[in-house]
């Protein structure tokens, strides 16, 4: 047996139900709103600095300090770049400053300074004719020492990067050519700090130059996500 639902119930649950859809979709506006959406917190995977020379003919992409957990005075800092050449003629970096921070060398390359060759000691001379032994077999002779050999240079403060035309130098450790601050001058730089007044200098095929001038240079990410800290929280006594 069917039962028949009064057409004045039927219009009182349908209002009930649309009563219901209105307050859904109210809910769930007052929940989005106020969220910050993924994309308004995300930043590049490389915080590089990004700039051009006032001609537009030299760009300069990604350049970072290597990542690390701080870098004491006197300590190497690496400096990574990609320098890309729009003119139509060869272009050569030639020079690079980074203010009071210390020297910028070139590390590896065939402008980077060779490491010393440390001679040995000389040979004892022979015997001489007579057959008298020669004065270095005597027992109050000493050998000369084997000097030390001295430390070799990081790189090399002449800097000559050549950059084809239409083309581009990736100066980084991956590619075992890179620049650095030889021995880091001041205070120490910790993570995630910057090097300030970095200045680049090209000098263009025919002999006029150009620079760009970077106000500062950040530190990369670290390769790996850095440990989270403990969840545990104390509790305080009472």
């Amino acid at each position: 047996m069917t039962r028949t639902i009064p057409a004045s119930r039927r219009l009182g649950l349908g209002a009930a139900l649309a009563a219901s859809a209105v307050l859904g979709v109210g809910l769930l506006s007052a929940c989005s709103a106020g969220q910050i959406t993924q994309t308004d917190t995300q930043v590049a995977a490389v915080p590089g600095i990004s700039a051009q020379s006032k001609d537009g003919l030299i760009a300069l992409r990604e350049a970072v300090v290597a990542y690390s957990d701080g870098y004491k005075a006197g300590s190497v800092v690496p400096i990574e770049v990609r320098l890309f050449n729009n003119a139509r003629q060869s272009v050569k970096l030639t020079s690079v400053t980074a203010g009071s921070a210390g020297t910028v060398v070139l590390v590896g390359g065939q402008s980077a300074a060779a490491a010393p060759v440390v001679s040995s000691a000389p040979p004892s001379p022979a015997g001489s004719p007579s057959g008298s032994k020669s004065a270095s077999s005597s027992p109050s002779a000493t050998k000369s020492p084997t000097p030390s050999p001295t430390p070799a240079a990081v790189g090399s403060s002449k800097i000559s990067v050549e950059i084809p035309v239409n083309g581009f130098v990736a100066l980084s450790q991956g590619t075992k050519t890179y620049l650095a601050v030889e021995k880091l001058t001041g205070e120490t730089l910790p993570a995630g700090a910057a090097l300030a007044d970095v200045t680049f200098t090209f000098t263009y095929a025919d002999g006029t130059t150009t620079t760009i001038n970077l106000p500062e240079l950040p530190m990369t990410v670290p390769a790996s996500p850095l440990p989270k800290p403990s969840s545990v929280v104390g509790h305080e006594e009472e």
